[in-house]
């Protein structure tokens, strides 16, 4: 692994507990059923030092041509050795029933940020540890002190501003996302909310990592200069929304029918909050404290598109459906700075680009990124509540109880085996 960014002193990454991510397979619901009830004395006789030998042992095992497929995430505890038995368990699929669908990768923005979102991946995976450290190198002189606000409970600056939220939203979207392609997990598909959008062109090639880092760098001292403003979220259909808004606020994200983020000036938002509060809504203040993805950062927008325009872009290698557009991505659009410096300045339309991939295709979809925002968005889709796509997280909404990022990751793997791909690899 490369050297570290200097770490804050006293700040070290979290000490977690090594969950271990157990799959395997079988001919029959029988067998299957067999072969789980055993695992409990397995797991218990294997005792915490040899669950990652088991594990292999089970990966050894599985037939990847039987059409009955199991995976659990365990560190041993014994409360999660009763689920394996229950009737009811969750974590066995058939393959036979359907092809293996492909995967999608949701690349989250701001709004899904928390405090130390991604630090226990951080420590538990050198490949992580290494994009993020090669990410904050790039970034230049800031990237030792955003590291150091990044891994303490305790930053001077908090995640939720934009110049610490976006940078390290990027980078963890891009770990991630790195973090499956070396499982052998490859995408059909990226959807990207956001600066996650941005992080879906560097994933998908069109841009260098080390080169986007310096661009977030170069943008952070240019959000001070933003009107005053943030996002508001209200549950109601956005044309209906925009119907309220009065001037200097407008509707700035689509993520559903009914998922919409109004966005404005601290004074317009206070007037179409109140105007939302009469109409019997309950809007909340989202902790996006600049007015992205409005006209009022158009100038912010210029900035970036001179900035672009001496940057070598490339055609996408992964399609990319476009929140910008709400449609798949061209390679004409992917080249041009103004494209991707304008999305800054436009809405994002996540809920018309979702609907583009799911009418196209039926998706495995992973949200690869801090929270559930996206899943949570997706699993509202016909084609998902009808069962021709699906949707997993694999981070949690927020930092928790140790190994609880860590569990999430490997449980979204496991969700892959049993969709009938093969066993993701280096997992450990």
């Amino acid at each position: 692994m490369t050297a570290a960014v200097p770490v804050a002193t006293g700040v070290r990454p979290d000490r977690l507990p090594r969950p271990v991510l157990l799959t395997w397979s079988a001919p029959t619901a029988e067998a299957e059923r067999e072969l789980r009830e055993r695992l409990p004395g397995r797991i218990a006789a294997a005792g915490d030092s040899a669950l990652v030998a088991l594990a292999d042992r089970l990966a050894a095992e599985a037939d990847p041509d039987h059409p009955v497929r199991g995976a659990f995430v365990t560190d041993g505890d014994p409360a999660d050795l009763a689920l394996l038995t229950r009737p009811a368990f969750a974590g066995v699929r058939r393959t036979d029933e359907r092809a293996a669908r492909p995967v999608a990768l949701l690349l989250p923005g701001h709004g899904s940020q928390y405090p130390r979102m991604g630090v226990q991946l951080y420590a538990a995976f050198g490949d992580v540890a290494e994009a993020m450290d090669g990410f904050l190198r790039a970034y230049g002189p800031g990237g030792a002190e955003l590291h150091a606000d990044w891994l303490t409970a305790r930053p001077r600056i908090p995640v939720h501003a934009a110049e610490r939220g976006q940078p390290l939203l990027f980078a963890l979207d891009v770990a991630i996302a790195g973090h499956l392609a070396a499982a052998g997990v490859e995408p059909a598909a990226l959807i990207g909310h956001s600066v996650g959008e941005f992080a879906a062109f560097a994933v998908a090639g069109v841009i260098g990592v080390a080169e986007a880092a310096r661009h977030l760098a170069a943008r952070a001292p240019h959000y001070s200069s933003a009107p005053p403003g943030g996002l508001l979220a209200v549950a109601a259909d956005p044309d209906w929304v925009a119907g309220l808004l009065p001037p200097g606020a407008t509707v700035g994200v689509r993520n559903g029918p009914r998922q919409t983020l109004v966005v404005g000036t601290d004074a317009a938002l206070a007037v179409a909050e109140q105007r939302l509060i009469d109409a019997g809504r309950a809007p909340v203040r989202a902790q996006i404290p600049v007015p992205f993805h409005s006209p009022l950062m158009a100038p912010t927008a210029r900035r970036y598109r001179e900035a672009l325009a001496a940057t070598t872009l490339a055609p996408p290698r992964i399609p990319i459906y476009s929140t910008r557009t709400g449609r798949r991505l061209t390679d004409r659009q992917a080249v041009d700075p103004e494209f991707l410096a304008g999305q800054v300045a436009t809405p994002v339309l996540f809920w018309d680009a979702l609907d583009a991939l799911l009418t196209e295709r039926d998706v495995l979809l992973v949200e690869a990124g801090p929270g559930r925002a996206l899943t949570m968005a997706a699993r509202a889709h016909p084609a998902v509540l009808e069962g021709r796509s699906d949707a997993v997280a694999a981070m949690p909404v927020r930092a928790g109880r140790p190994g609880v990022e860590h569990r999430a990751l490997l449980g979204a793997l496991g969700r892959i085996w049993l969709e009938g791909h093969p066993r993701p690899l280096a997992i450990m």
